[in-house]
């Protein structure tokens, strides 16, 4: 492992060196020369592995720019889909209620816990990376610690995606406002973690302002639609048709679209990081070849030697 010092411009490098090359021995039936062939499929088949690990490692900066379009796409799909079968009132329903009916319901659960799991995604190689430079950084405990926590909440916040997108609202109503508390209320807990720690490395750097601002603006949205919610639920569904009360009701639905598309905003300040990130695919071996084999009623013939899964990473961040 090589590292750079500090240089003016407080740039920090982390480089792990892995050797891209996985060796691959043939044996046969007493002999140790491969078989014909076997070495020019060899060459071919690393050069494939080769090419599609290089291509995946240093395209990460594209994970949290797909994830919020995708989410958001999916939000205004099943919206457009649900207004058109008047299912819905085009100014402007829940989120949830563009779901309730086909064909939209079926759309917004399949789609939205792809999603779910890009969120993920994006929580756990952000965790990878904070953790290397906090490593780097020698950061106190308090702070590795908070590493940890984000990559807890930022997961129950995914989950809670999947329940808002699994049950609908009309149905499982207490179901889904759980997934909805666990979606919204720890997604911005989610975003404060990250942004204490961007505050604390990176100083007041335009990515370390620009979470502050985010976070500040979900959490005005969050308290607006909570209030509202409960407003509304206090004096039942008469809110929606009546003039008097309609603005709240207004009030409350737009705060919730603010509110996700907020907390999927914020992914968006992960690109810069990511963009200087390499992750190496996980590889596996068979523990017994022979045995495997002849389970595939085969005669052993190669053993793979792989390996370990390894997270290399290649960071360049502003005063992180």
């Amino acid at each position: 492992m090589k590292t750079a010092p500090m240089d003016n411009n407080n740039t920090l490098s982390i480089c792990h060196p892995v050797d891209m090359q996985v060796p691959l021995m043939f044996q046969g039936e007493g002999q140790g020369k491969p078989k014909p062939g076997t070495q020019v499929l060899h060459q071919k088949e690393k050069r494939k592995k080769m090419m599609l690990t290089t291509q995946l490692r240093k395209k990460l900066q594209y994970l949290p720019i797909i994830t919020p379009i995708f989410i958001l796409g999916t939000f205004f799909l099943t919206y457009c889909i649900s207004v058109s079968h008047g299912h819905v009132e085009f100014v402007f329903p829940y989120i949830s209620y563009t779901a309730v009916h086909t064909p939209a319901r079926g759309i917004f659960a399949q789609f939205v816990n792809i999603g779910a799991i890009l969120l993920a995604a994006n929580v756990y190689i952000r965790y990878l990376q904070m953790s290397e430079v906090l490593h780097r950084l020698v950061a106190t405990w308090g702070y590795r610690t908070t590493n940890k926590a984000s990559l807890g909440v930022g997961l129950i916040s995914a989950f809670g995606f999947t329940m808002v997108a699994n049950f609908q609202t009309v149905e499982m109503r207490y179901v889904h406002y759980t997934g909805a508390g666990l979606a919204f209320l720890l997604g911005v807990a989610y975003l404060w973690l990250q942004t204490s720690m961007s505050i604390r490395y990176r100083r007041w750097s335009p990515v370390a302002i620009s979470q502050l601002v985010i976070s500040i603006i979900t959490s005005i949205f969050l308290v607006i639609c909570i209030l509202d919610l409960v407003f509304s639920l206090l004096i039942t569904d008469y809110y929606k048709t009546c003039d008097s009360l309609r603005g709240v009701y207004l009030t409350s639905t737009f705060s919730e679209w603010l509110t996700a598309i907020s907390i999927l905003v914020f992914v968006f300040t992960f690109v810069r990081d990511f963009s200087t990130l390499e992750l190496e695919l996980p590889k596996v071996r068979l523990g017994d070849a022979e045995q495997a084999m002849r389970e595939y009623n085969q005669e052993p013939q190669q053993e793979l030697e792989v390996r370990k899964p390894i997270f290399k990473g290649n960071l360049q961040a502003s005063r992180v």
